[in-house]
């Protein structure tokens, strides 16, 4: 019996077949063993779904929540709701491309639709994943000026430490480097309960929706949609999964792994978004940036919650970094057909880590250079995402409803009847933001959804 429990613990192929032996045998363990058997296959599959969730709260995500909450107060906070709906399926679909086939999505896009369109797209997905790495170097840099320490000192010890770590570490090495930092993210849940939020005004904010029609609420709403919802983790979490080697016999605990990536996404953004409502909100204090609300916390609740904001968007920004950069070097180098892995050396995949390297280093390098325009990079960069993400969700549904491609595991109506309400909810507000900001300057109305 004991002999075979152990090999359970031996490979995701193999743990499905154990599985099915389990269950014949069920009644012959105890049920704490059965329970420790469950707890060990699903910890074997755990990580792809939580990390790329945690990491949409990079430098821009925590920029674009705070400037929300700091501008409209509890306003925003009923978007969240939908967004972890649309976050959760849209994830879990790429998980599942990704277990059923074997391949990462840029592989299945030049697959299916040729190399050229593909070229197209992923010129397009490095130009967006890029300028999101960017944004998280500024985070870095950010954090350097909090604490008033050189930049070029600063952010370039962590770009080389980056880039090292994801070159030599083997995948359960960094995976659990990438979870670690997802776990201390709960420095923003402690600085909600030190804000003291209204907790009448969150109800009233979270269960009535209402849409101002100005400029900068709908770019800032659609900065929240796109700094949740990315291109990059679509292309990350897919290839992730592959690279983990997940088997489909795991499809149940790959979705719990997204469903908790998406939840806790949303949670921590939560605790962002009432933290900088319940004070800078309040006093009337607009910001930019994350660093901008570090610096202000600091004054209304005391130096520890401006360390916790600012060690919180250090991690969140070195967790951005490393995961966008891995997720556009799986996207480039799927389409080209190279080698892709984690455990791989620079020898034999010197592709994928000259790519990761490009975005780490050129986006350090250009964060030196004077007269950058970070702070509305850290918002557009977010919006930008927003125009191309329609395109790729269509890509993916075409893909996972192939009966060819996927068999059994095809999208049911319901995920289906989600996801084109996502791409239309996509395209309506790209389009209400590009009209506001070239031909709205002024003045505003409100639009009451219920």
């Amino acid at each position: 019996m004991m002999s075979w429990i152990s090999s359970c613990h031996r490979s995701h192929e193999e743990k499905g077949r154990c599985w099915d032996k389990m269950r014949e045998r069920k009644g012959l363990l105890k049920d704490s063993t059965y329970v420790r058997l469950r707890l060990a296959a699903f910890l074997s599959v755990v990580g792809p779904g939580i990390i790329t969730g945690t990491a949409d709260n990079d430098a821009g995500g925590i920029a674009t929540y705070s400037v929300a909450g700091a501008h409209f107060g509890y306003q925003m906070l009923w978007m969240l709701i939908p967004i972890i709906i649309m976050l959760y399926v849209t994830q879990e679909m790429g998980a599942r491309l990704g277990i059923v086939t074997g391949k990462g999505l840029g592989d299945l896009i030049r697959e299916r639709f040729g190399l050229r369109f593909s070229v197209i797209i992923m010129v397009l997905v490095f130009i967006v994943n890029f300028t999101n790495v960017l944004a998280d170097v500024a985070g870095i840099a950010s954090v350097a000026d909090i604490y008033r320490i050189p930049r070029i000192i600063f952010v370039t010890i962590f770009a080389i430490g980056i880039w090292y770590v994801l070159l030599k570490g083997t995948f359960n090495f960094v995976q659990n480097i990438f979870l670690t930092s997802s776990i201390l993210f709960v420095c923003y849940i402690i600085n909600g309960f030190i804000a003291k939020p209204d907790v009448h005004a969150i109800l009233q904010g979270s269960l009535f929706p209402s849409l101002p029609m100005d400029r900068e609420f709908i770019f800032t709403a659609t900065a929240m949609i796109g700094t949740t919802l990315t291109v990059w983790g679509q292309f990350f979490v897919q290839s992730y999964f592959v690279d983990k080697e997940v088997d489909k016999k795991n499809l149940k605990s790959a979705r719990l792994d997204v469903f908790l990536g998406s939840f806790w996404v949303v949670f921590v953004a939560f605790f962002i978004f009432i933290s900088a409502a319940a004070t800078l909100y309040v006093k009337g204090i607009r910001i930019e940036t994350a660093a901008d609300a570090a610096l202000a916390l600091g004054p209304l609740l005391g130096p520890a919650a401006k360390h916790l904001f600012a060690w919180g968007l250090l991690n969140a920004s070195l967790l951005g970094v490393s995961v966008i950069s891995l997720g556009t070097a799986y996207a480039v180098t799927e389409v080209l057909g190279t080698e892709r892995k984690v455990n791989a050396s620079f020898r034999d995949a010197p592709s994928f880590y000259c790519i990761i390297g490009f975005c780490i280093f050129v986006s350090t390098f250009l964060i030196f250079l004077p007269q950058m325009p970070m702070i509305p990079l850290l918002i557009a960069s977010q919006a930008l995402n927003t125009l191309l993400l329609p395109l790729i969700f269509v890509v993916m549904l075409k893909l996972i409803n192939d009966k060819k491609l996927m068999g059994p595991h095809v999208n049911g109506p319901i995920f289906n009847f989600i996801a084109w309400i996502t791409i239309g909810a996509f395209t309506l507000i790209s389009l209400l933001m590009l009209y506001l900001t070239f031909f709205q300057r002024s003045g505003s109305t409100s639009l009451p959804i219920f």
